[in-house]
């Protein structure tokens, strides 16, 4: 059974063109310099059985090749639920910043129009089962999607990356190229980030990357600590059927089923899904102990408020990304997958992709242009992180929360899942544990992973709903929380789950990184921790819903332990 469906997250759905405006000079784009193709992919086709894989394609070539001159490429795919940008939508976009009113997605895709107009040619590839929505006469890649598996998703892209070689061999093809090296980048972001590093990974002929608010282990992103990060994963799954955005291998099909059950908290009630998140990741290549990663430059886009792909995402893709010996930047804006209520305790709506007076959304291009162009340099710092929308820090690493700053929860901590934890308040609900004393210094931020060091139990009357396959586990949600003006608020949105039957809360308290949070802090504020019985991210409903989940209502854990906070002193700023 062919099974379809469409990621109904807004910052995913939103359309491609959303916010831009049409362009007479880019309507004026010569015919000849616009071309859809097929491309044959060597992967097997596991919806009809064939050998090989036809994956649909845009290719806009820049004035340049009119000229006979030389140009780099820039490879691009879509996000989920997404297709290839067609060559009716180029001609329709205007370049975005990131002040523009457009979704980050569209503001990212629309640099393949000043890409262009720079001088690049562009392949815009629809990955395998999507592109069904599209407007360029087809019926998009064939197949059904694995969700970016190296035997499928990335031998697609290898083979994008051959057809661009073949054509330029054949001379029907310009490439810029050092000897027979040409130069080549790869743009996307989301689900069009996630095949970037992994092909680089595989294909030397990659140069340089711009991975956007994407994920380097996808199981840590969608089962962080083995819990299944249900409010997104039911929003990724639950249009299946409804509408035409994908094809599903029978692989995906069966991993969408689980974990939308109602009463699956946890992955082993996903069983299907252990091995596909995490080997569907970079991480599965970082694991293997043969395999050395090539050298390739990184621009990482990641926010610091997504609540899918957190930073600590961007922080291990760019350790492991350093290991090829790359030039490996990071941009942690305000802007990315938010999907978080806004109610009381909330920081608000998510903010937009500046670090402080840097535009990541501008800074693409450029970074193109010194790698692949070889023109001027970017002055860009090895980290910048956004600690508002106004306010960045620009830094050459980031350390792991010391114990200067340690939060005590006391013995005999209970949580329960029955209060209505983050269901109507981000951090009302949740118990507070704050530092012995307030901030007394204007030049400290919070900035980094933080560190517990906890112990779990399952409290005596916790019920797991799926004692079946597993344990009758009980959880925590851990969060960084700042009482300001009588007001505590949840830091960056962001909740990292603890199980009961994670070995590392046996009484041995061995160190768990929470997740990465970045924030300005105020002469006066209380900092501490948040503990919540259930969160509104790990709920049996949809992201952005106004359901109440009950997959959480029998738990009953009780914590006791220590949570280093990575607070720092930051005397130089960056404002816009």
């Amino acid at each position: 059974m062919r099974v379809r469906f469409l990621f109904i997250v807004a910052i995913v759905l939103t359309p491609l063109l959303s916010g831009c405006n049409s362009s007479s000079d880019r309507d004026d784009i010569p015919e000849e310099l616009t071309r859809e193709i097929i491309i044959n992919s060597q992967a097997p086709n596991d919806s009809n059985g064939n050998l090989t894989t036809a994956i649909t394609a845009s290719l806009f070539l820049p004035d340049e090749h009119r000229n006979g001159q030389a140009y780099p490429l820039i490879i691009h795919s879509h996000s989920w639920g997404g297709s290839r940008v067609s060559s009716s939508e180029l001609r329709n976009m205007v370049p975005a910043t990131a002040a523009s009113t457009s979704d980050y997605g569209s503001q990212v895709n629309s640099q393949l129009a000043a890409l262009r107009e720079a001088g690049y040619a562009i392949i815009s590839f629809d990955q395998r089962g999507f592109g069904r929505n599209g407007d360029d006469g087809d019926n998009g890649s064939e197949g059904g999607s694995h969700g970016m598996s190296p035997d499928f998703e990335i031998e697609d892209a290898k083979a994008v990356v051959q057809w661009a070689v073949d054509e330029w061999q054949a001379g029907r093809l310009n490439l810029l190229a050092d000897g027979d090296d040409p130069r080549i980048g790869l743009l996307g972001s989301s689900y069009g980030g996630a095949f970037q590093p992994m092909l680089a990974a595989e294909d030397p002929r990659i140069d340089a990357i711009v991975p956007s608010m994407t994920w380097h282990n996808l199981e840590a992103s969608f089962a962080p600590n083995g819990v299944l990060k249900k409010a997104w994963l039911i929003a990724i799954c639950n249009k299946v059927v409804d509408e035409d955005g994908a094809e599903l291998s029978t692989e995906m099909e069966l991993a969408c089923t689980q974990v939308r059950l109602d009463d699956s908290r946890e992955i082993e009630d996903a069983r299907v899904t252990e091995n596909l998140f995490f080997d569907n990741s970079l991480a599965s290549y970082e694991a293997d102990p043969t395999f050395r990663m090539p050298k390739v430059d990184a621009l990482i886009l990641q926010g610091v408020r997504d609540t899918l792909f957190p930073m600590n995402e961007a922080l291990k893709m760019r350790r492991y990304l350093l290991s090829g010996g790359g030039d490996v930047k990071i941009i942690a804006h305000e802007s990315g997958h938010s999907g978080v209520r806004s109610g009381a305790g909330s920081q608000g709506p998510i903010g937009q992709a500046y670090c402080g007076s840097i535009d990541a959304i501008t800074t693409i291009r450029r970074w193109f242009d010194e790698k692949l162009y070889r023109r001027n340099s970017v002055a860009l710092p090895d980290i910048c992180v956004a600690l508002d929308n106004r306010t960045g820090i620009r830094v050459s690493s980031i350390a792991p929360a010391s114990g200067s700053y340690r939060v005590a929860i006391p013995p005999s901590t209970t949580l329960q899942g029955i209060s209505e934890n983050n269901v109507r308040s981000a951090a009302n609900e949740a118990l507070f544990y704050p530092l012995g004393q307030p901030i007394t210094q204007s030049n400290l931020i919070l900035l980094g992973t933080p560190l517990a060091r906890v112990t779990v139990n399952a409290g005596v009357t916790n019920d797991d709903p799926t004692p079946a396959t597993g344990p009758n586990a009980a959880g925590i949600f851990i969060g960084v929380g700042i009482l300001r003006n009588n007001q505590i608020y949840l830091v960056d949105d962001q909740v990292q789950p603890i199980l009961s039957t994670d070995p590392r809360t046996d009484g041995t308290q061995q160190p768990i990184e929470l997740v990465a949070v970045a924030e300005k802090l105020e002469v006066g504020d209380r900092v501490g921790v948040l503990l919540y019985g259930k969160h509104d991210l790990y709920e049996n409903h949809p992201i952005g819903s106004n359901e109440l989940g009950t997959n959480w209502d029998g738990n009953v854990a009780t914590v006791f332990g220590t949570v280093d906070l990575p607070i720092i002193e930051a005397n130089s700023l960056d404002r816009r």
